[in-house]
């Protein structure tokens, strides 16, 4: 199978690379910041870098993975960690006419699930689900060795189930939502509020006036600091309802968790997770819960595997 372009479309960045969809190898890249300057300038920086990345045409096709929903036909209809990108594009038309080749969009999350599925650490299973916990918390799902996006994009959107009935205020704006509690911009939001209402804590402290980072979490809870460890009994907590309801509901055995925040918090959190009394549905011994192997390229890999399912 010929090597395919896959494009990581981010909120700050835009990452290109060739892969190899059967292998999961990578190699070469090209990146550049994300224009801040609406969906055309978006769109068109995309085409540029992939132009930079393959000048002679080399791939027959290409994947995006945008982080937004995106239905089966391509069309982004949200789209909010992208300034600008207020309405509906038709992603997939317009780049493949840019480009003069077909082009396969998805959910970053829904590709970055399939990367682990096919060539990471949910190899051998034909059901599971992927949910990453970075600035919020995302989720795909593999079901009978197929990832399911839904009709309008939102299958294995796991981030905004309700965990907490009128609690904390989510990014979305609703309340209660895992995201609220387990994301890392939900617990910089509640870390904030807590230290202008008094209680000081590390997190603060650590990040001053700057965004509170996973690596600060980590700090934070290696100093004992009292305040972080019970946002991350929260976070444990919805995250295991969350976690556990779904795979009961679906029959899954396992879930891959991957994200900024596992990857700092690592095997101790997922056993924190697996080990919770929240653990929803009946309970952990439903599925098992695995560290995500594709931290860096995950993106790129399965928009590659994404373009290759449906053009070639």
């Amino acid at each position: 199978m010929s090597d395919l372009v896959g494009v990581d479309l981010g909120g700050t960045k835009i990452l290109a690379r060739f892969v190899n969809p059967e292998t999961g190898w990578s190699e070469k890249r090209v990146k550049r910041p994300t224009p801040s300057t609406g969906p055309s300038d978006v769109l068109e920086a995309v085409a540029e870098v992939i132009e930079e990345l393959d000048p002679d045409r080399t791939s027959p096709a290409i994947g995006i993975g945008v982080p937004g929903l995106v239905t089966a036909d391509g069309i982004v209809t949200r789209c909010p960690n992208i300034n600008g990108w207020d309405s509906p594009v038709d992603v997939a038309a317009t780049l493949s006419k840019r480009l003069d080749r077909p082009v396969a969009v998805g959910n970053d999350v829904n590709v970055g699930t399939l990367a682990e599925h096919r060539v990471g650490a949910g190899q051998g299973t034909t059901a599971m689900a992927g949910v990453f916990v970075g600035t919020g918390v995302g989720g795909g799902l593999i079901i009978n060795n197929r990832l399911v996006a839904g009709a309008r994009g939102m299958a294995g959107e796991i981030g905004h189930v309700t965990t907490h009935t009128g609690g904390r205020v989510c990014g979305c704006g609703e309340r209660g939502h895992l995201e609220a509690y387990a994301g890392r911009a939900g617990l910089e939001r509640e870390a904030r509020r807590l230290h202008a209402a008094g209680t000081e804590n590390e997190l603060v402290r650590l990040a001053q006036n700057g965004r509170i980072k996973s690596s600060h979490i980590a700090k934070a809870l290696a100093s004992g600091d009292s305040v972080t460890e019970d946002l991350i009994a929260d976070a444990v907590e919805a995250l295991a309802i969350g976690i556990g309801s779904m795979a009961t509901l679906l029959d899954l055995p396992l879930v891959v968790m991957g994200g900024g925040v596992v990857d700092r918090l690592g095997k101790d959190f997922l056993q924190q997770i697996s080990e919770s009394t929240a653990f929803g549905g009946f309970g952990s011994s439903v599925c098992e819960l695995k560290l995500a192997e594709r931290i860096d390229d995950a993106g790129v890999v399965g928009a590659a595997i994404l373009a290759a399912d449906q053009f070639l």
